[in-house]
């Protein structure tokens, strides 16, 4: 088959044809398709949909490494993706550079052996709804909560969205499943949201497999029509997100940079990584102003569950904790006080940039640890770094045998109690270049 493409043409122009069946994928997993390309590094979308209903639907995306040579390409699906799909939907250079006709051809679409494995069991899929939100019903613009009224949206997947979407319930609480996530447009244009007044967004999302999640919003200016003009849109980037527990995205509306207006709300995009390969599960999408929630957190952290003699503590009220010389040098730069929440001893660092903790006086052995742990709540901080210095074998700083190494965690959930359990290993500088160190928190031996 020979495919044509004149310039100008969408970036997600393709065709399609229909089988004359469902896909048995019980067997054989992979789709090979030989194809003929102008240039390597093409992407090639292959989408498989049920063809009464295009919301069902799978896609695939390999890449040329070939120019005007043919070579073979191979689709992984999966057994679970069986009796799904009798439509086909190919994509040539998908999302490439339109600009001018170019020709593709392909043959010889064959079922074969291999592909992904199973879908993950039963802890790929939230057991409990995500928590209900606590922010003032008057200081809301709720798009999907069972808690507040919700406004209204056109559609949570639009036609041209790259996801499966359907609509289950958690223990009585709706939730949105988006399957074989690349992208999914959720649109409000019919009834444009205006957002003046707010100063967050939020979404609880709950993940099994999904590395990184982004949110798009979408203004269509004062015209109110797409493509007017003076539309205006930003993306914010969650890198990393908590996998297999509810996680609460709050953003400052000040973080999409990009949009100065926001009258006329008409798109929210949602964006996973991998592309085409994760389940996302989101509730309570909703805008708000600041001023309808607490600045402090109302009840204390979870109390640790690690046995003692698993622990060194530096600060708990679950365990005997080693000596601290302080918990703010002098050359810190934030306020430190010690309260209590419902009778639990919290350290609050306020106008935090950066506080500096030191145990140099009784320095400690973590070669038998595995994990830093600390519990973390704020209102507004929209990124947070953990770093660990070691001061070596002589215990003196800039001794010449120091190591440190820093962590970072973007975008942290707001205003609720996050745990955060950081594997030693990931302060790579504290190994350092595959030397054996003890990981002595100012005092390491390497050898």
């Amino acid at each position: 088959m020979k495919v044509t493409q004149t310039a100008g043409v969408e970036g997600w122009a393709g065709f399609f044809f229909d089988l004359s069946g469902k896909v048995d994928f019980s067997e054989k997993q992979t789709i090979k398709i030989k194809v003929y390309s102008p240039a390597a590094g093409q992407n090639v979308n292959l989408k498989l949909e049920d063809s009464s209903d295009g919301s069902v639907s799978k896609e695939v995306t390999m890449t040329t490494t070939k120019a005007e040579e043919w070579e073979e390409i191979s689709f992984a699906f999966s057994p679970s993706d069986t009796d799904k799909f009798d439509r086909m939907v190919l994509f040539f250079n998908f999302n490439g550079d339109k600009g001018g006709t170019t020709v593709h051809y392909f043959d010889d679409i064959i079922l074969a052996e291999g592909g992904a494995t199973e879908e993950p069991g039963d802890d790929s899929e939230p057991t409990e709804p995500s928590p209900d939100p606590t922010v003032a019903e008057d200081k809301v613009i709720s798009l999907f909560s069972d808690v507040y009224t919700n406004v209204t949206v056109d559609t949570w997947r639009t036609e041209w969205s790259n996801a499966s979407l359907e609509e289950i319930t958690i223990d009585g609480n709706n939730v949105k499943k988006y399957s074989d996530l690349n992208f999914v447009g959720i649109e409000t244009v019919a009834s444009q949201i205006d957002v003046t007044a707010m100063t967050h967004l939020h979404v609880d999302i709950w993940t099994a497999n999904a590395t990184e999640f982004k949110i798009k919003l979408v203004d269509f200016g004062a015209d109110a029509a797409f493509e007017g003009g003076d539309d205006v849109e930003h993306e914010i980037v969650i890198a990393n997100p908590t996998q297999k527990e509810w996680f609460a995205i709050d953003i400052p509306l000040a973080d999409f940079t990009g949009l100065t207006t926001k009258e006329n709300i008409a798109q929210l995009l949602f964006v996973a990584s991998p592309s085409g390969e994760n389940t996302t599960y989101v509730d309570n999408v909703y805008f708000y102003n600041s001023s309808g929630i607490s600045t402090e957190p109302v009840s204390a952290a979870p109390a640790p569950t690690r046995a003692e003699s698993d622990v060194i503590s530096l600060f708990s009220d679950a365990y005997t904790d080693v000596t601290v010389d302080t918990w703010r040098t002098g050359w810190s730069s934030a306020t430190l006080e010690d309260i209590s929440i419902n009778g639990n001893a919290v350290k609050k660092y306020s106008g935090l940039n950066f506080v500096g903790v030191e145990t140099v006086g009784t320095q400690i052995n973590a070669s038998e640890m595995e994990y830093f742990h600390t519990d973390v709540w704020t209102a507004d901080a929209t990124e947070i770094r953990i770093k660990l210095v070691d001061f070596g074998a002589d215990g003196a700083f800039e001794g010449g045998d120091d190591v440190e190494h820093e962590i970072t965690i973007a975008n942290p959930q707001r205003n609720s109690w996050v745990s955060l359990d950081l594997a030693l290993s990931d302060f790579t500088l504290l190994n350092q270049q595959g030397k054996y160190c003890t990981n002595n928190l100012r005092g390491t031996t390497c050898r």
